[in-house]
C-alpha cells in the first residue's frame, strides 16, 4: 500500500471525481484508476461506487477514509521526527485572500524566512471556497481568509481578527467634505470595486439590494492594493478593507466616507484541517501571525 495511492484515494473522496483528482495531482486518469484498482485489490473490497458520472464512497470506503488520513499524517510525523530539532525544513503551502498579501505578507514573510530559512514557501491567492476545498484535499497546509466568520467542524481556527471595510474617496471628491453619506448618493457615483464573489464585495451588493439600490462599478479588479492606488489618483470611489487604505488615509491622499446604512466587518481567519498534523513549519507561521495581533 503506497502513500501516493492513499493520497490519490483521499483526493477522489473529497472531489467525488476520478478525472478532477487526476488533474489536481498531475496524473493521467488511467493512472488514477489503476492506483485505486490496486488499492481495492489489496483491501479486497470496493472503495467507490461509480454510477454514471457520479463517484461516491462505499461503506467500506467511508470506513477506510479515516485510516487513510491517519496514514498520511503518521508519514508526515515520521519525516519531521528525522529532521534535526534545531532546523525546520520542508515546504509550507499557504492559500490566502489577495487583499492580505500587500498588507500582512511582506513583514510576516521576512520574519518567517529569518526564523525558518530552510523552508520553501509556496503561496497562492484564492477565494474562500477554493481554500476550503484545497485544505480538504491536502493541497495546501494553511488557509488565510478574509470573509464572514467561517465555522466548519473539519477546520482548526488558529487566528480570528475582525477587520472593518470602508468607503473611500479621493480627498478632493465632493462627498469627502460631508459628515454623512447616504446609499442613495453613493448609487450615483463612479466606483472601482473588487470582483463579484469576493466576501466584502458581496456584502456591499447585498446591502444596496436591501435598500432597492445597486452600485454599478465601471471597473472590477481583483487587487485591493491596486484599487486603492487608483482611487488616490481620483478615478472614483471604492469599498476596501481598512488595513489596505490606512496609510493613504493617514497621508491625506484618501478620505473615508461615513455611511451609517452600510457598516461591514469581515473576519481575518487562519485555518488548517483538523486531520492535518501540525508540522513545525506550520506552527512557526501560525505563531508569527498570532504574534502580530497580540
Amino acid at each position: 500500500m503506497e502513500l501516493r495511492t492513499i493520497n490519490t484515494f483521499l483526493h477522489i473522496a473529497e472531489l467525488h471525481s476520478f478525472s478532477r483528482a487526476a488533474r489536481e495531482l498531475g496524473y493521467s486518469q488511467s493512472a488514477v484508476s489503476s492506483q485505486i484498482a490496486q488499492l481495492e485489490a489489496e483491501l479486497e473490497t470496493p472503495l467507490f461506487d461509480r454510477v454514471g458520472k457520479t463517484v461516491r464512497l462505499t461503506d467500506a470506503g467511508q470506513t477506510f477514509l479515516s485510516y487513510a488520513r491517519t496514514l498520511l499524517t503518521t508519514a508526515q510525523q515520521a519525516r519531521a521526527a528525522l529532521q534535526p530539532a534545531q532546523q525546520v525544513r520542508g515546504t509550507l503551502r499557504v492559500a490566502l485572500a489577495d487583499s492580505l498579501c500587500s498588507a500582512f505578507l511582506p513583514g510576516l514573510l521576512q520574519r518567517y524566512h529569518a526564523l525558518c530559512p530552510q523552508v520553501e514557501l509556496v503561496l497562492c491567492t484564492a477565494t474562500s471556497d477554493e481554500m476550503l476545498q484545497w485544505l480538504g484535499t491536502n493541497q495546501v497546509d494553511l488557509a488565510y481568509t478574509l470573509d464572514e466568520p467561517l465555522v466548519q467542524p473539519n477546520l482548526v481556527l488558529a487566528l480570528d481578527v475582525p477587520e472593518a471595510i470602508c468607503f473611500v474617496a479621493p480627498t478632493g471628491h465632493p462627498l469627502a467634505a460631508q459628515k454623512r453619506v447616504s446609499l442613495e448618493e453613493l448609487a450615483h457615483q463612479e466606483f472601482l470595486l473588487t470582483e463579484r464573489g469576493m466576501s466584502y464585495r458581496d456584502a456591499l451588493d447585498q446591502t444596496f439590494a436591501a435598500h432597492q439600490l445597486a452600485v454599478k462599478p465601471y471597473l472590477e479588479l481583483g487587487s485591493a492594493a491596486l484599487l486603492c492606488q487608483m482611487v488616490e489618483r481620483g478615478m472614483g470611489l471604492s469599498f476596501l478593507p481598512e488595513y489596505i487604505v490606512r496609510d493613504a488615509l493617514a497621508a491625506g491622499t484618501l478620505a473615508r466616507l461615513l455611511v451609517p446604512d452600510c457598516t461591514v466587518t469581515m473576519r481575518r481567519q487562519l485555518f488548517y484541517h483538523r486531520d492535518k498534523w501540525l508540522t513545525p513549519q506550520m506552527k512557526a507561521f501560525i505563531e508569527l501571525a498570532q504574534e502580530r495581533n497580540r
